[in-house]
């Protein structure tokens, strides 16, 4: 690893790939399974819930349960949509596997999302991208914020300098307390109000990445 090359660190879902449509079917499925739950949720449901912690998610996605319930069902929700995913993927955006070999060859390269454990493992088993990524952390498996996983995974690679690449109001707030630059990902789900660089497909990160 060059440590004196920036490190870049990505969001995701609407930053990597766009899985909603595999996550609303993983999801209906266990519903219908366990609940007799039929098609309980759209597409649509699960746009609004990306990039969302899992709290927020339940609260959001089943409200007429009590918190510990709504809570214990999203994580078996999502646990089935882990192994969904790794059979079945998602849809990555264009040139997303080129373009990060290439910057993998000048830069280490870190995932940092809100997702479950697993959800991450998940796209690298459908997709051949893992060996791109020198780390990656979630916040199913710490419970931080995504600003403070951030801050985790460079202080434990020993990263002084980095960018964090996302799409939604979360990212944002994510660097803000982490400290590092953002790069607003527009063709994404989310609207942002200010960011430090912004691209608008995907490959652009290899121009974009030589202004930091």
């Amino acid at each position: 690893m060059n440590k004196n090359k920036i490190c870049m660190i990505f969001d995701m879902d609407g930053t990597l790939w766009d899985a909603t449509r595999g996550v609303s079917e993983a999801y209906n499925e266990y519903l219908y399974r366990e609940k007799g739950w039929k098609d309980y949720l759209t597409h649509q449901d699960i746009i609004s819930i990306t990039g969302l912690e899992i709290e927020e998610i339940a609260d959001r996605l089943f409200p007429q349960l009590d918190a510990q319930e709504r809570l214990d069902i999203t994580r078996r929700c999502m646990a089935y949509e882990n192994e969904y995913l790794s059979r079945h993927g998602g849809t990555l955006y264009p040139k997303v596997e080129e373009t990060l070999a290439q910057l993998a060859q000048e830069h280490p390269l870190m995932i940092v999302t809100n997702a479950d454990d697993g959800y991450v493992q998940a796209m690298f088993a459908a997709h051949d991208i893992g060996r791109h990524f020198i780390d990656f952390e979630m916040y199913g498996r710490t419970q931080l914020v995504k600003g403070e996983n951030i801050r985790l995974v460079m202080q434990r690679n020993q990263i002084e300098r980095a960018v964090y690449v996302g799409d939604t109001r979360k990212d944002q707030e994510a660097c803000e307390l982490a400290q590092v630059p953002f790069i607003y990902a527009s063709y994404g789900f989310g609207e942002v109000d200010h960011w430090d660089a912004r691209i608008d497909h995907f490959e652009e990160l290899l121009s974009c990445i030589e202004s930091f």
